[in-house]
């Protein structure tokens, strides 16, 4: 089977590189997301067929549309199994809830966010966009790469979650101020992180000829 794959998985490819190699630029990283020379050789290239404007439309509309399908997976999954489950909320069973819990931000994460990232590229990557990019061989082993890091990264979390949650359990923690105040910071520093990448990192100056 060819390694080289079609246009709306390329696509999906050339916007992930965008938003790795801004990271990169910026002089960051993700945990878990790492690439060799060669792979981010060709994210440099992929990454160049991108305008500014397609890619903060995708990052929009991924925000949008995963947001809508963590929601879907709350009320269509997460509510019918616990009410199934635990009919009376006095008697809900700490483990077993938090497991319920945890199944669903997997099965969100692991399946939600794949799928809002390929809707997301299927509708940014315009006529332009789509003819600027080209597959080469090794295109589908990065993409499938890619696919297996957010797996793995998916697992990892909600792993951590269980055992975490059980600590504030265990431990009676009030964890309602401290969780706002964690939210706040994250989603501040994620903000944060995506501006200066965008905006505020150095900018690669063109090779002089």
């Amino acid at each position: 089977m060819s390694d080289v794959i079609g246009s709306p998985a390329l696509a999906r490819l050339a916007f992930w590189a965008k938003n790795m190699t801004a990271i990169r630029a910026a002089g960051m990283e993700w945990p878990g997301f790492g690439y060799t020379d060669g792979e981010w050789r060709r994210f440099g290239v992929l990454a160049a067929a991108i305008d500014d404007a397609s890619m903060n439309k995708y990052i929009a509309v991924n925000a949008v549309v995963f947001i809508a399908l963590a929601a879907i997976g709350m009320v269509a999954v997460f509510l019918p199994v616990a009410s199934a489950l635990f009919p009376d909320p006095a008697k809900t069973p700490p483990l077993e809830f938090v497991l319920v819990l945890a199944g669903t931000a997997l099965l969100i994460l692991g399946a939600g966010l794949p799928l809002s990232l390929a809707v997301a590229a299927r509708l940014c990557a315009t006529p332009a966009i789509r003819q600027r990019l080209s597959g080469e061989p090794g295109d589908a082993a990065l993409l499938h790469k890619v696919g297996f890091q957010i797996a793995r990264v998916s697992a990892i979390m909600c792993g951590v979650f269980v055992p975490g949650t059980m600590l504030w359990i265990a431990f009676n923690v009030e964890a309602g101020p401290i969780v706002t105040v964690l939210k706040l910071a994250a989603i501040g520093a994620m903000a944060a992180s995506i501006a200066y990448s965008r905006y505020g990192a150095p900018k690669e100056k063109a090779p002089s000829a």
